[in-house]
């Protein structure tokens, strides 16, 4: 299992509610949603 680390972020009140739209919207939470969106980015760089 690969270990995960716990951290706050703050963001605006629009991203905060686009965040939870698209959580809603995918079924998945928000921890699992920018996990998402940061592996795809990581996957386009290189």
């Amino acid at each position: 299992m690969t270990e995960k680390k716990r951290f706050t972020i703050t963001m605006s009140d629009s991203f905060y509610e686009y965040l939870e739209k698209l959580c809603k919207e995918k079924g998945l939470s928000k921890s699992a949603m920018l996990t998402l969106i940061l592996d795809e980015y990581k996957k386009g760089e290189k």
